[in-house]
């Protein structure tokens, strides 16, 4: 009989380790685990660092092509576009709000953030002042808008092609003259990286040199008239739409010499020598003609004993040293009655005009007495424009003053005007006509800075400097409220040496006889010219310094942007 074995009831364990080699497995993956989720996180961190460093990079290119874009736009705005930078560009196409907005704050929506960006989405009215209908009449000639998309509102930067750039907004403030624009550039080939620059710039007005106008007006009809003078002898036609240059005579946006004599009516025979311009310009203000002497409360001869109660006494000395030659007396005003001789047995009669039957033709009459300037500003002395170390009476200060309706002249009837002393100055309301040989001279006693040789102005000898006998006309007058002066100067045997500034006036020369028929220049509202092929208008090219003041700076005007007076880079709008 075999025996059963019986198992022990010792109960059995595991072999040393065997409990061990289950634990390390779940160890070993978990360690791995913590690796490999830290490894993903380096390599994240490492790949957004270097998105991050890519897209830093893409921006300050970005920025790069906004300021290539800022460069090229203020070039553009300085140069054939000038006339935008008084206008804004200030459209509703922000898309970060609904409805769109502009870009920019403007005076209307907020005063104290003109310029800055428009980020809250305020209501800022929406303005595009860039269209050829806003323009209108101040569009220069040849100026066109054809391509103001794609080269003025937007462009690329580069070759090959680094970027795009456009203008958001370009917003004029008038009250105190500065611009602002806002550029976006962004990199080519669809790139997320874009960037802003805002700049903030005074605009100002900037004289052209060599520009003082020979012969000005709103309309010029030159025909076969003759404008002399190197220097000075400039056309200068005031209003594009009434110069308009022939569009075959447009290149690259600017009017061909020929396109500019068509503008201002230059036939064959006429001869220019200066340039011809069709721009708005800044002309001095036209002067006040002084108070008309009555005889009662505006005197007509004031002894120098008893000085104007205006006057300082550090001026006194110079006030009767200024008025040494006038005859012991000034005068209040303006003299304003030009006797006629009464016919048969009437005596002389009163006329505010002059024509063939005035008494005395010749001025200053007896008893003619110069006017003083009462703004004690005006010194009384100024130093000779035409000889340098010298000293002369100022001309705006004391001068002989006129106040005219017409003058009226036919025949040989000439009218003198001795400029020897003091200039004169001839307010007139009405209409000026001369015709025949008839003619306004302006004469003077010996040959001087001021008078003849002397002068250095080409003038003959006792032919007095065009600026000692000026003509002022009426005010402008741009809605046509009343009718326009005409004045029809010289043509007769004798130059007319003088300077004529007449804003709401057709000026014109009768015939054409003289060489030249007029000596000086011409500022008025229309020059209608003469059907003489012989008709003349010289400028002496020193007639801007003798006319001084204001006078000698009149020349075309165009805006300019000055320096940045502020800049921002704008990584976010």
């Amino acid at each position: 009989m075999m025996k059963k074995r019986i198992r022990s009831p010792k109960r059995r364990y595991p072999p040393l380790g065997h409990w061990q080699r289950g634990f390390t497995l779940p160890l070993v993956l978990g360690m791995g685990l913590i690796m490999i989720v830290v490894a993903l996180t380096l390599l994240s961190r490492s790949q957004l660092d270097v998105s991050t460093a890519s897209l830093q990079k893409q921006t300050q290119q970005a920025f790069a092509v906004a300021e290539g874009g800022m460069a090229r736009t203020l070039g553009l705005l300085n140069g054939n576009y000038q006339v935008l930078l008084r206008r804004t560009y200030n459209p509703a196409t922000n898309l970060n709000f609904n409805p769109p907005r502009p870009y920019l704050i403007d005076r209307s929506t907020d005063a104290t953030k003109i310029g800055q960006p428009n980020t809250s989405g305020l209501a800022v009215p929406s303005v595009n002042a860039w269209t050829a209908q806003s323009l209108g009449s101040d569009a220069p000639p040849c100026f066109t808008l054809d391509n103001l998309n794609t080269l003025v509102l937007s462009g690329t930067i580069g070759t090959p092609v680094q970027g795009n750039y456009r203008i958001l907004s370009y917003l004029y403030d008038a009250p105190t003259q500065t611009g602002h624009l806002l550029i976006e550039g962004r990199l080519a080939n669809d790139s997320p990286a874009n960037a802003f620059i805002l700049q903030k710039m005074m605009i100002t007005d900037r004289s052209v040199p060599a520009n003082f106008p020979g012969l000005l007006a709103e309309s010029i009809d030159l025909g076969n008239n003759d404008v002399f003078g190197t220097v000075s002898g400039n056309v200068i036609c005031t209003n594009p739409a009434k110069c308009i240059v022939p569009p075959t005579e447009c290149s690259n946006g600017q009017p061909t010499l020929e396109g500019l004599r068509r503008a201002v009516g230059a036939l064959n025979n006429s001869i220019i020598e200066g340039t011809i311009a069709i721009n708005k310009i800044d002309l001095p203000p036209l002067p006040t003609p002084p108070a008309p002497v009555n005889g009662s409360s505006v005197l007509g001869n004031v002894p120098l004993s008893s000085p104007p109660p205006w006057l300082p006494l550090d001026q006194l000395n110079d006030f009767q040293a200024a008025l040494g030659k006038a005859g012991g007396y000034y005068s209040q005003g303006a003299y304003n009655n030009f006797p006629t001789r009464g016919q048969g047995k009437q005596g002389p009669q009163d006329s505010p005009d002059i024509n063939g039957n005035t008494m005395t033709p010749s001025f200053p009459r007896p008893g003619d007495y110069p006017y003083v300037d009462p703004n004690s500003s005006i010194p009384f002395f100024i130093p000779d424009p035409l000889q340098p170390g010298g000293k002369i009476v100022n001309p705006e200060k004391v001068y002989y003053a006129y106040r005219i309706d017409d003058i009226d002249l036919q025949g040989s009837e000439t009218l003198q005007f001795n400029t020897t002393n003091y200039p004169i100055r001839l307010y007139v309301s009405g209409n000026i006509t001369l015709s025949g040989q008839a003619g306004i001279q302006n004469i003077c006693d010996s040959d001087s800075s001021t008078c003849g040789t002397d002068a250095n102005m080409g003038l003959p000898s006792q032919i007095g400097t065009p600026d000692r006998l000026r003509i002022y006309g009426n005010p402008p007058d741009p809605s046509n409220a009343r009718t326009d002066q005409a004045f029809t100067l010289s043509g007769g045997a004798t130059a007319g040496s003088l300077f004529v500034y007449a804003p709401d006036a057709k000026v014109g020369i009768n015939g054409g006889s003289s060489d030249p028929d007029i000596f000086g220049a011409v500022w008025a509202k229309e020059w209608n010219g003469s059907s003489s092929n012989n008709a003349e208008i010289r400028v002496p090219d020193r007639l801007p310094e003798a006319l001084g003041g204001e006078y000698a700076n009149a020349s075309i005007v165009v805006a300019r942007t000055t320096e940045a007076s502020n800049w921002y880079r704008l990584a976010q709008y």
